[in-house]
């Protein structure tokens, strides 16, 4: 970096805007010093202090630096041996040194400092200076007068002057009043330090006394009289001693002030960067500006809608807007080549892009919505006319010197701008050197920017898939420019519209419009249809995005309505729920009641539970009826009516009522099972029999649908216990003897849970693991109690 590039970018207006925002001579002197920094750590921490230092200012004001003054002439004396100070110079120190103590202190409050971390390890570093404070605070009044109280020595002396002159004061009032026809006023003034009465000069020889001098008329003359003479000996004894007493006071206030001089300085140091910082931290405000985020290990330059802080100081005395831009280059594409109109915005661009970048490692935040920026060794820059009769250089030798230095100096990772590249010579040659140069700066690993009016650059930009063509925009319906940076399209210069635009005749127009050649007006052309394509489809996507955005309205509020319905439906299934239960909790009790012996309890149990499937049946979303386990295949044998059969499970033999698929119907006594056809088999005597005729007696009768077997396999074990309970009442109120609960073998964990279950439960009688034909371990055979 050099004061060239600092002069082209404007950094010194820049440095400007922040000395006007810092508050004592200590925050100017730093910030007339502001310079970037390459440092990444020293970068962040200036960052850390802007940012945190903006959030102090909203909620607390600052710091309360204003009306420090320049302490710089009295620490250079403080370190001359033997000099005393002045009392404004003490008075001056002492208020710096409680806005240092004071600015420790609060900032060293735990709720501040877990707030402001980096401002607190900032202020924590300001000197202790209590005990130096204590000893000379209050003993230099604001006007830089010694107060009374420095001293005993000086508040004895000042009590006598002041007893004395008043003494002094009633005897020369005495006097005038005896002579009065000699005076030429009654009043007593001071002439020489020494008291005395005005007589007119005519009458002199009747107040005897020492004369003082005569007024500017000659007519009134100033005399001491002879009585109060050893008085106002007197009073010039004391004020002598008085004036003693204070450069004694001054002296061991100096020294005081001496023997801390380094603490003081640092206090001071300490006292300038918070200066410093808070006007950081104003500007960020004033501006709208944001915290970059800074990246040394990347090189991707991010701006969203940033703005030149100097363009927009200008712009608002007339209430005139900014055009932001938005920028963006990664890692993969570090060379940009910008084209468009003349006055279109191009070097505002680059120099938007280059003052954000110093801004940024000086610590100031950047204009912009967002940013991302990498710390630069170097920014160098090219832009405007640098030409000078004094130097006899033109305006293109300039400007090929410029790049010759920065081509012998470049290092990076540096940030290269270079305004109109190899303009200003033949248009052939010009080109073929702006390809050159830019070439040579991309192989050279420099970020670099560049604006060109050059086709031939456009088209090499076009050709190179890490080089980026950008443009400025043109309006073609008002033939004025919209100063918006647009990426991924080269521009057309517009020379001739901006022409028209300048009320050039068209008679001259016609004739350049003529002359052009006609590959370069067919590469404009082509330009304009990329610009109008590139303008069409950015009009389809924000369409795309407003339809996106509705879209996703829509669904929201779809979402929402079916949220708030789904919550109804449930709200009516729970309170349907809670009636339904109500009605069959009422209905068992009335049942319960009504029982008088074991079977018509059981009854009661099977209407209990055809009651509450009915009620679930009723419910919308009620729950369903669980499966009873996965079907084994069938032996492949007919069964039909009428034949006898051993249900293996039961280890009993019924007759088959009826087949339906492949679930067949047996009677066993008054009682009927549903089993399945590989659970069956042959009995001793095949011949058919008439099924038995049920007692005349009552008896619990089965359910139809009642099942015998439940499949818990796959469960988890508290799963499988509740799924077995439930069974079990089930199989119980519909009068089973005999069940199974099908296990498997695995681990024995399910074997261990359900028997754990089965032990004690007031439906069972007892339980064992089934015949090794019918399972064996893997199957439980439960025997039900009784009625």
């Amino acid at each position: 970096m050099d004061e060239r590039t600092f002069a082209t970018l404007e950094l010194p207006s820049l440095v400007a805007l922040v000395e006007q925002r810092v508050q004592s001579p200590l925050g100017r002197r730093r910030a007339a010093a502001l310079l970037p920094s390459i440092d990444p750590r020293e970068i962040e921490r200036n960052l850390d202090l802007t940012t945190e230092c903006a959030a102090y200012v909203q909620a607390e004001g600052g710091f309360g630096l204003a009306g420090l003054a320049d302490p710089e002439l009295a620490l250079a004396r403080l370190g001359i041996a033997g000099t005393s100070l002045e009392p404004q110079q003490i008075a001056h120190l002492e208020r710096l040194v409680s806005t240092g103590q004071q600015t420790r202190t609060g900032l060293a409050a735990a709720a501040v400092a877990r707030s402001y971390p980096t401002l607190a390890e900032l202020a924590a570093t300001i000197p202790d200076l209590r005990g130096l404070l204590a000893a000379i605070q209050g003993k230099i009044l604001p006007g830089g007068e010694i107060d009374d109280r420095a001293s005993p020595e000086l508040a004895r002396i000042r009590g006598e002057l002041v007893a004395r002159r008043a003494r002094m004061h009633r005897t020369l009032l005495g006097m005038v009043e005896e002579q009065f026809r000699a005076m030429q006023e009654e009043i007593v003034t001071v002439r020489n330090g020494r008291f005395v009465i005005p007589v007119r000069t005519d009458s002199r020889s009747q107040v005897p006394g020492v004369v003082h001098g005569l007024s500017s008329s000659g007519q009134t003359t100033y005399v001491e009289p002879l009585p109060i003479i050893e008085s106002n000996n007197e009073l010039v004894r004391l004020r002598e001693e008085e004036e003693l007493e204070i450069a004694r006071i001054l002296s061991e206030l100096t020294g005081a002030l001496s023997e801390r001089l380094h603490e003081i300085r640092a206090t001071a140091a300490v006292l300038g960067e918070l200066d410093l910082v808070a006007a950081k931290a104003r500007l960020s405000a004033d501006f709208h500006c944001v915290r970059p985020r800074m990246s040394a290990a990347s090189r991707r330059i991010l701006l969203g809608e940033a703005r030149h802080v100097l363009l927009e100081e200008a712009l608002r005395p007339s209430g005139a807007a900014v055009v932001p831009i938005s920028f963006e280059m990664d890692d993969a594409h570090q060379t940009m080549i910008i084209s468009g109109p003349n006055a279109g915005g191009k070097t505002v661009a680059l120099k938007t892009v280059g003052l954000a970048s110093l801004m940024a490692q000086m610590g100031l935040h950047v204009a912009a919505r967002e940013a991302d920026l990498p710390v630069f060794r170097q920014v160098l820059a090219d832009i405007g006319d640098q030409q000078s009769i004094s130097a006899n250089l033109s305006t293109f030798t300039a400007h090929i010197r410029n790049v010759a230095e920065m081509a012998e100096r470049v290092a990076p990772p540096a940030l290269l701008l270079v305004d109109e590249v190899g303009t200003g010579t033949d248009p052939d040659e010009g080109a073929a050197l702006a390809v050159a140069i830019v070439d040579w700066f991309r192989r050279a690993g420099a970020t670099t920017i560049v604006t060109t009016h050059y086709n031939p650059l456009k088209a090499w930009a076009a050709q190179n898939p890490d080089v980026v063509n950008a443009s400025v925009e043109f309006d073609e319906a008002t033939l004025r420019p919209t100063y918006r940076l647009r990426a991924g399209i080269a521009g057309a210069s517009a020379g001739l519209e901006i022409a028209r635009r300048m009320k050039l005749p068209e008679e001259i127009l016609d004739e350049a419009r003529g002359r052009i050649d006609r590959i370069h007006a067919e590469a404009d052309e082509y330009l304009k249809k990329l610009k109008a394509s590139a303008e069409e489809q950015e009009s389809q996507r924000r369409a795309l995005e407003e339809e996106r955005q509705a879209t996703a309205e829509k669904y929201a509020r779809l979402e929402s309505e079916f949220a708030r319905r789904e919550a109804a439906r449930r709200a009516e299934f729970e309170a349907e729920l809670e009636r339904v239960i109500r009605e069959l909790t009422t209905e068992s009790e009335r049942l319960l009641e009504e029982l008088k012996d074991s079977t018509e309890a059981a009854r009661a149990r099977k209407a209990v539970l055809r009651l509450r499937r009915a009620a679930e049946s009723r419910i919308p979303g009620g729950p369903a009826r669980e499966p009873a386990g996965q079907p084994r295949p069938l032996p492949p044998r007919n069964v039909a009516p009428g034949d006898r059969v051993r249900i293996r499970s039961l280890g009993k033999e019924g007759t088959v009522e009826s087949v339906s698929g492949e679930t067949i119907t047996v009677a066993i006594g008054a009682l009927r099972f549903r089993s399945r056809r590989d659970d069956l088999d042959a009995a001793q005597t095949s011949a058919a029999k008439p099924p038995p005729s049920r007692p005349a007696s009552p008896a619990p009768e089965l359910d139809e649908a009642l099942e015998t077997e439940v499949n818990v396999i796959g469960m988890r074990a508290d799963e499988a216990q509740s799924r077995v309970d439930k069974f079990l009442d089930e199989a119980y109120l519909g009068g089973a003897e005999i069940v199974r609960v099908v296990h498997g073998h695995g681990k024995g964990i399910l074997r261990r849970v359900i028997a754990e279950l089965l032990t004690g439960h007031p439906h069972v009688a007892s339980f064992s693991a089934a015949d090794p034909e019918h399972g064996g371990a893997a199957c439980t055979v439960v025997r039900l109690r009784a009625d």
